[in-house]
């Protein structure tokens, strides 16, 4: 069972041990079978009606210690805490008594089955011995055992329970988070934060349904933050979502409100996360008493009380949004940051009893023009000792179910929420929803209204790391959390949740819409490079990275190496070129003594690519350090990382540093995440194939496709190509996917896959360009070469000419109109609204004889209402009109094997 649901005003649940920091014994052995408490404390189990019996010994315990061996610590009642320092851990050793040593305690046990009292002490001491506790709980749902302190105070209230044993028939019993609703005295600081609250804007609850579709103009989403319920209640809301905060007598989220749909998204008052600090759970913020879990009425909210082993909220403040990713925008990008504003809200919370030297800061961002709010949060501690967060929760919502269904079993398959959950913690996926990482649906036992019979309906959203991050916080020390992002939405239409996504991304991730023009070099022979850089300068092209295999080795330190890349990096700067390069770094066998270990096995291999690894092995920092240094001195600003962090633990406790199984992934990623960070905020473009590290600085990744279809035959390629395209834009755009040309041979394939010679296959060639550059996903076009002729070198600049004079239109969100399939025409959309070019169309014949169709445009999103131009490719000019469902249809002449494309004004 989880201990650390023991509800204890001092000190944490013990296993094996005593809550004075004693090993518990029993006969004068050492007793692992046995659970130290101090009272006051409440344990609460659920038996689920299929238990039988309780028996257990209980005991008093006494205080061996020598105070002066003790670091103390008071609170701010006058109680003095003591715990036990030594070798760089502390454990909770007691309460001082008014005579400022530990007492002879007493305590009153009662073991409560379903509100009826079954068992209760007298007040016992250490002189009691053993004494002995067997009740039946035949059908009892819910076991407490509470234990008081007796009436000289809670100094020596330490409470043993030995050999605890409960008889049980098929479900498991487990302990629940404690409902012991302690009234709690409101604290002087509440009528300072309503006083404060009520200076802000004011707003009246509800909120009015937004009138306007955001993705066309959302001019009027302002974000601000507003004050409501006489100050009690703070606002934050931009009129597309807001979230609603009580302040008094604790902070908690009682709505969240999607004000597109006019839906509220909670159905219960939610606490703004959990803590596990040294074994012990604490809710940041949240109130108890809520008497129905399948809906809040907002007066409910007045009659809760505070969980008394929650932080407390004792301040906030108010300030404009600015970026923490301090992006350095040094070439053409879609999105400029400049224009990514809203307001921030921050709330500080206090730790209670001895944690009240713990400062909790919770920031939450809402933007403007977006309908998303942003969270995450940072502990400082200012207590002279450590503390180890072992766990914690970001989100614990309690979410609105979608639907209720009464018989399913299996919560799998059940819809969820209609919303979006993403967070910059993420890894091991070419998109958001398999690099997802810390998205967690689970069941609410406090919710028995629910329809589901079993109970399981998947409601309460919780936002957490799948494992740890069991990290050390030392004095004066800070530790900051990973952000989340939670967006609603309005509608189930596939596009238009895809829309929502690839907006936020937008706004929050601008640097996923640079998308330069780049090649893939396979050599790092200085004439060869020089060669495919000048060919660049010829055609347009932007960028060259020192492809895999083309000998660059960036973890070589040696002054020749740098001297050799930083001159072929002038070279290119002189010419308007950027040059960069790959490095491998997951995926490889390094030693017994550097890579993971499985913790399966206690050795390596048996993980994610077999092995990888450790980044917090020495090697792993000397990596990272040697890449660094390499594009420090060379001056290349293209880092394209294979592999990248895949989310491996690591089971070593000798790798200097993670100290084991627990901190090992939080590590890790952390890691690598500081080193994408440092390269986008130094204009240094990343090619990672993993969608996770996007919003930790990341650029590009994978559009998603298998490797060894590239050496298929040419003609298939090219619908796999647009297959892929097509399937890959629905959730991301498309300056942050890359795909591939390979211009020389790739796993094989011969003469009918390859395209060198280029002057050989132009018509393939420019085919491959056109549906790449025509969806504005760049493609690593690999070889040693861009063209080999005249006739090939003007094909490349034409193609990229165009490009470049579409270059905003072709970068904007996909609308999807006819998915490849080989046997009729395909094709795609690109929209903005905010441009003069609102929309191109790229249609496509893989057919051998030529096509004519009537195709539907939808142009809803173009924001155009009733008329459109249409301009196509020939100069050809064409006036349409809109319907009642803002289409336009026009009757299309797509060529054999060709390609057609038109732009809306």
């Amino acid at each position: 069972m989880d201990l650390g649901l023991i509800y204890q005003q001092y000190g944490s649940a013990q296993k094996g041990k005593s809550t004075n920091a004693q090993e518990i014994l029993l006969n004068n052995q050492a007793c692992d079978n046995a659970i130290g408490l101090h009272a006051p404390a409440v344990a609460k189990i659920n038996l689920n009606g299929n238990a039988s019996r309780f028996t257990t010994q209980l005991r008093m315990e006494s205080s061996i210690h020598s105070l002066d061996n003790l670091v103390k610590i008071p609170l701010t009642d006058g109680t003095m805490m003591l715990y036990l320092e030594s070798n760089d851990t502390k454990e909770f050793a007691g309460v001082c008594g008014k005579n400022g040593t530990v007492d002879k305690g007493s305590a009153i046990i009662r073991i409560i089955g379903d509100g009826k009292v079954l068992y209760e002490s007298k007040a016992l001491t250490a002189s009691n011995g053993i004494v002995e506790i067997d009740i039946p709980v035949q059908g009892v749902q819910v076991l407490e055992l509470i234990a008081d302190e007796g009436k000289d105070g809670p100094s020596g209230d330490y409470v043993t329970l030995i050999d605890p044993v409960i008889n049980y028939n098929e479900i498991k019993p487990v302990l629940v988070p404690s409902d012991f609703n302690v009234a709690i005295a409101e604290l002087p600081q509440a009528k300072v934060l309503m006083k404060k609250a009520s200076s802000l804007p004011k707003v009246s609850l509800p909120i009015e349904q937004t009138s306007y579709d955001w993705l066309l103009n959302s001019d009027h989403a302002k974000a601000n933050v507003y004050s409501a319920n006489n100050g009690k209640d703070i606002v934050l809301s931009n009129g597309l979502i807001s979230r609603v905060f009580r302040i008094t007598p604790n902070l908690a989220t009682i709505d969240l409100l999607n004000h597109m749909d006019n839906q509220s998204l909670i159905r219960a008052v939610s606490n703004e996360g959990v803590l596990k600090i040294d074994g012990k759970v604490y809710p940041l913020g949240g109130l108890k008493g809520q008497k129905e879990y399948g809906y809040t009425r907002y007066n409910w909210v007045d009659d809760m009380t505070v969980d008394p082993q929650s932080f407390r909220v004792v301040d906030f403040k108010v300030q404009d949004f600015t970026p923490q990713m301090k992006w350095k925008n040094t070439r053409w990008t879609l999105e400029k940051q400049a224009k990514t504003t809203g307001k921030e809200l921050i709330f500080t919370l206090q730790g209670p009893n001895e944690l009240s030297g713990i400062k909790v800061n919770l920031h939450y961002v809402i933007y403007d023009g977006l309908p998303c709010i942003n969270k995450w949060f940072e502990i400082i501690n200012t207590t002279p000792l450590s503390v180890n967060l072992d766990e914690f929760k970001l989100e614990q919502l309690a979410m609105a179910e979608p639907e209720s269904p009464v018989e399913l079993k299996n919560p799998d398959h059940f819809r969820k929420p209609n919303i979006h959950v993403e967070s910059d913690w993420a890894f091991l996926g070419f998109i958001e929803k398999s690099a997802e990482r810390t998205e967690y649906w689970e069941k609410d036992p406090r919710y028995t209204s629910q329809c589901n019979y079993p109970l399981i309906t998947p409601c309460l959203l919780e936002v957490k790391l799948p494992m740890g991050p069991d990290v050390k916080i030392e004095p004066q020390g800070r530790f900051e959390s990973f952000k989340n992002w939670i967006m609603p939405f309005d509608s189930d239409d596939r596009e238009r949740k895809g829309l929502f996504v690839r907006r936020m991304q937008r706004k929050i991730a601008p640097w996923v819409t640079q998308n330069p023009i780049f090649m893939h070099c396979t050599s790092s022979d200085d004439k060869v490079v020089k060669e495919a850089i000048d060919q660049c300068v010829e055609v347009g092209y932007e960028m060259v990275i020192l492809s895999f295999g083309s000998g660059l080795n960036m973890e070589d330190e040696s002054d020749a190496n740098i001297r050799k890349f930083k001159a072929l990096v002038d070279y290119a700067k002189s010419k308007g070129i950027e040059l960069g390069g790959y490095s491998l770094l997951s995926s490889r066998w390094i030693s017994d003594d550097v890579d993971v270990i499985n913790p399966e096995t206690g050795k390596r291999g048996g993980m994610i690519f077999g092995s990888s690894p450790c980044l917090c092995s020495d090697w792993g920092v000397d990596y990272f350090r040697k890449v660094k240094t390499f594009f420090e001195k060379t001056g290349m600003t293209v880092f394209e990382n294979d592999g990248s962090y895949p989310g491996n633990v690591c089971a070593s406790t000798t790798h200097t540093h993670h100290n084991g199984l627990f901190d090992s992934q939080w590590k890790q990623r952390q890691r690598i995440a500081e080193l994408y960070k440092w390269m986008c905020e130094n204009g240094i473009y990343t090619n990672i194939p993993d969608y996770g590290y996007m919003l930790n600085g990341g650029t590009k990744v994978g559009i998603g496709y298998r490797e060894v279809n590239w050496s298929l035959p040419r003609e298939r390629q090219l619908v796999l190509g647009r297959q892929v395209m097509y399937d890959g834009l629905w959730e991301r755009m498309p300056g942050m996917c890359w795909t591939f040309v390979p211009l020389v041979q790739y796993h094989g394939g011969g003469a009918e896959a390859t395209l060198e010679p280029l002057k050989d296959h132009l018509v393939d060639y420019k085919a491959h360009m056109m549906q790449n550059y025509g969806t504005g996903v760049q493609a690593c076009y690999r070889g040693f070469r861009l063209y080999d002729s005249p006739e090939t070198k003007a094909t490349v600049k034409e193609v990229v000419d165009w490009y470049k004079k579409y270059r905003n239109i072709l970068n904007s969100e996909v609308i999807h109109l006819r998915r490849p399939d080989g046997n009729d025409w395909d094709g795609i959309m690109h929209v903005n609204p905010t441009l003069n070019e609102k929309a191109m169309v790229m249609l496509y014949n893989p057919t051998d004889e030529p096509i004519s169709r009537a195709i539907k445009i939808p142009l809803y999103y173009t924001g155009l209402t009733q008329n459109a131009s249409l301009t196509l490719q020939d100069g050809t000019k064409k006036k349409l009109s809109l319907d009642r469902e803002y289409n336009a249809t026009y009757q299309f002449e797509i060529p054999a094997r060709g390609y057609v494309w038109a732009v809306i004004e």
